[in-house]
């Protein structure tokens, strides 16, 4: 399980931005300017007029290169699959030098790794923001609905692509492994939180069940890839809410 299942409100979702131009490599090459043209004038200048702009902080263009590398990462997996999805295609979709890739990100297991992360808490932002949208019990009635919104998405489909080239790839696999333990050990504690929320007590097998409905729906989302068949995704999908109600007969009281 990864992206997509049901997981805990993050402290803080990464979301890619623009990142500004470096003003230095300009400032290199405007022409030298002599004592004389710096001199005071007698005249005040306007505020602001003839000052350089101020230079954002190293941490947050950082940031923003970053951002934007992982979600130009997304857009091409999605679109041409992990083995089409290069160092320099990614650069070069995000707009960002060979250099300013390869320093956020050494290698391309970096790079899917971190991916695989951001994934996880833009995720976990879109069931909060369902939570509030409806109450406890209809919301365990909807989460397959709500599952696939987010697995189908390009971001879940990415995901998938980077799980499936971690079969031939053991350092991604090793990593990726570590890496989704921790997500799940989340995933679990919350899902049960999200039980309880709703007056329920969790099913003796709830973990069982949880990573029952993420394998079922990822599977539909793998499949629609290919299938185009959306009706039939969502008659799946109202038989894993039925289910829902089975495991949890409380909800299907008026």
């Amino acid at each position: 399980m990864t992206a997509g299942m049901l997981v805990p409100p993050p402290q803080g979702v990464t979301v890619p931005g623009m990142s500004k131009p470096d003003t230095d490599a300009a400032a290199a090459r405007q022409p030298a300017i002599s004592r004389s043209d710096t001199a005071p004038s007698d005249t005040p200048s306007p505020a602001g007029v003839g000052q350089r702009p101020a230079r954002r902080p190293q941490a947050e263009r950082s940031a923003d290169t970053r951002g934007k590398l992982i979600q130009a990462a997304i857009t091409c997996l999605h679109r041409t699959g992990y083995s089409a999805t290069t160092v320099s295609t990614v650069a070069e979709e995000a707009g960002v030098s060979r250099g300013a890739m390869t320093h956020q990100f050494p290698a391309k297991t970096d790079l899917m790794l971190a991916v695989v992360d951001a994934v996880f808490s833009a995720d976990a932002q879109v069931y909060n923001d369902t939570i509030a949208k409806m109450t406890a019990g209809d919301w365990l009635v909807a989460l397959p609905e709500t599952m696939w919104s987010v697995m189908s998405a390009p971001s879940g489909i990415a995901v998938m692509e980077i799980m499936l080239a971690s079969r031939s790839d053991p350092d991604l696999g090793d990593q990726l492994r570590r890496l989704q333990g921790r997500i799940d050990a989340r995933a679990h504690v919350w899902s049960e939180e999200r039980i309880r929320a709703a007056g329920l007590e969790p099913h003796p097998e709830a973990v069982a069940i949880h990573e029952l409905y993420v394998a079922a729906v990822r599977g539909l989302a793998l499949e629609s890839t290919f299938m185009n068949n959306s009706e039939a995704v969502h008659r799946s999908l109202a038989v894993l809410s039925e289910m829902m109600r089975r495991f949890y007969p409380e909800l299907a009281k008026p």
